[in-house]
């Protein structure tokens, strides 16, 4: 109702306009801070040359390719060439425009907040794209990929989707986003949209033709899908910028291990390679035909530990008898040698773990884990009851403190890690055992696939992840009693160890419905400190982004936040 129906209450409505306007301002403030990481410079290079193969090694083999359905990061390479969203992300850590005319936002109009603190966000979306089969993109598709999201409990995650109640149409080039409540980081949502003409009527999306062979509205689309060898992108004629691609196709190589990747680098058998490991860089770097980019990165290395009694599925209720003890985590954290497997095996290229946030607006200042000190780790086990027997390893009420560890398969730097795990974890008394799996099982994200972390049936688990530059995905999904995958919900969400806490989840959740950045930040900051207090998951190192390619091959630019294909439309290579 209008103000002037209310005599005697204009002080109130004033009161409650200025929070609207604060509220207002907070959010432009939040879709203006995420400029985490510092510019990346693109190297000059001569004139773009037109057409050619490009051939790029992945030392990971995607289980399918589906948006939403995984978050191997292996996947998101490819699928980075095929699938836009309405938004994405530049090198800077900006949002920028996709698919969408603009960023929404306050300023713009595209953000408004409704009575009853509800939130309404416009996306106008670009005229005249079209799919890889030609049929035209329109605001149907959006609404169908967030029905096709809410609907299927296969899908990674609906965190955000799930406080949308409605999304409107009202013409084929506009999607209207309605949120049951202030949702701070929307423009992480509807990051790849999918075809509706082509996928509503398909089952099970993960079981169709379309999971291996995707087509988008990106520069590329999936024209070949080879298990354990390669998948080849070939340019989509429908792409709407006419100039791009340059590049006639790229094939993604299956390489078993990322050593056989730079001997094939070095070869000249590929012109790219994805993700090396800090050790490799000064070896390549010295070859005056290979060109290394490194980028600062987000990805942190990590181990997880399972706090649930490991099975197929594991209920969370009922604890691990070893990792379930808070004083063994915390031994194993004080007996892992962080910067020595830094100096050693990275050539000191990357700097202690302390959180999954190593970098943006919302990384926690000051956050620390327990220092190396295996005298202390033996005295904490000491402590807690952890008896060592004749063979060294210890026990507690019938309980062996033997555990195993598992990583990628053929990764060699994961498996010197691991090494140096068993021998500093024996000597307080732990016995750990090695289990690795290939990733496309492993960080396969999948329920139905069987992934361990999913099902929970792991001790330890070491690979790495990246969150958004807005983490709250990362939070919400990762690190909140909701997100505990298990079989009544499908397993949705990827609170992989278990990991459980009220007041973590209160922080997290109220971070999201809140629009002052730092107000979120220091939010996120409280979670953080509570999982780091409970040693949930050991933070080894922050890794950098290192890409490599041959020489001849241009338009490469790094991105803090997003892999090396995400500008793969300007890529082009000199034969």
């Amino acid at each position: 109702m209008e103000a002037s129906t209310f005599p005697g209450r204009t002080s109130l409505i004033r009161t409650a306009a200025a929070r609207l306007a604060a509220l207002f301002a907070a959010i432009a403030v939040l879709l203006g801070a995420c400029a985490p990481a510092p510019a990346i410079p693109a190297p000059a290079t001569p004139a773009p040359v037109r057409g050619g193969t490009l051939v790029f090694a992945l030392s990971q083999e995607p289980p399918f390719l589906l948006p939403g359905y995984t978050t191997q990061t292996a996947a998101g390479v490819i699928l980075n060439t095929v699938f836009d969203g309405l938004t994405g992300i530049d090198p800077e850590g900006n949002y920028i425009a996709i698919l969408a005319k603009q960023v929404p936002s306050l300023a713009n109009g595209g953000v408004k907040m409704l009575a009853g603190g509800r939130m309404a966000v416009t996306y106008d979306l670009v005229d005249g794209v079209r799919w890889a089969d030609g049929s035209p993109f329109t605001s149907a598709d959006v609404k169908f990929t967030w029905e096709l999201f809410m609907k299927d409990s296969r899908v990674v995650s609906r965190e955000g989707y799930d406080l949308i109640e409605s999304i409107d149409t009202p013409t084929p080039v506009q999607a209207v986003v309605n949120y049951r409540q202030l949702y701070a980081p929307f423009l992480t949502r509807f990051g790849a949209i999918l075809p509706k003409a082509v996928l509503e009527k398909e089952a099970d999306l993960t079981k169709a033709a379309f999971a291996r062979l995707p087509m988008g509205t990106g520069p590329f689309k999936v024209t070949e899908f080879v298990a354990g060898d390669h998948v080849t992108v070939e340019r989509n004629p429908q792409y709407r910028n006419k100039e791009r691609p340059y590049l006639d196709r790229i094939i993604f190589r299956i390489v078993p291990s990322k050593d056989a990747a730079v001997a094939q680098l070095k070869a000249a058998e590929v012109d790219g390679v994805w993700s090396l490991t800090e050790a490799q860089v000064p070896d390549i770097e010295k070859n005056p035909a290979i060109r290394v980019l490194t980028a600062p990165s987000a990805t942190v290395e990590r181990i997880e530990l399972n706090q649930a009694k490991p099975g197929d599925p594991a209920d969370p209720r009922i604890r691990h008898p070893v990792l379930g003890d808070r004083a063994v985590r915390r031994a194993l954290n004080l007996a892992t040698p962080k910067q020595q497997i830094i100096d050693k095996l990275l050539f000191g290229r990357a700097k202690v773990g302390t959180s999954p946030i190593a970098l943006g607006w919302a990384s926690p200042k000051g956050l620390t884990q327990e220092a190396y000190d295996s005298a202390l780790a033996a005295k904490v086990l000491d402590d807690a009851g952890w008896v060592k027997g004749a063979d060294g390893i210890r026990s507690k009420g019938g309980v062996r403190a033997s555990i195993t560890i598992t990583t990628t398969t053929d990764d060699r730097l994961r498996e010197q890690v691991q090494q140096i795990l068993v021998d500093e974890w024996r000597r307080i008394g732990v016995a750990l055992s090695i289990k690795n799996m290939p990733s496309s099982v492993l960080l396969s994200n999948s329920w139905t696939g069987g992934d361990p972390r999913k099902r929970g049936n792991f001790d330890a688990v070491l690979y790495a992840s990246t969150p958004q530059v807005d983490p709250h995905t990362t939070m919400s999904q990762r690190y909140t009693s909701s997100s505990i995958p298990t079989a009544a919900n499908s397993g949705l969400g990827q609170n992989f160890t278990r990991f459980s806490n009220s007041e973590a989840d209160a922080a997290i959740n109220e971070a999201g419905l809140t629009a002052d950045p730092t107000r979120r930040a220091d939010l996120y900051a409280k979670a953080l400190r509570l999982l780091n207090e409970d040693v949930a998951i050991i933070w080894l190192y922050d890794r950098q982004s290192i890409d490599a390619f041959r020489s001849n091959v241009g338009g490469v630019t790094g991105n803090a936040w997003l892999a090396a294909t995400y500008n793969a439309a300007d890529w082009w290579i000199k034969r």
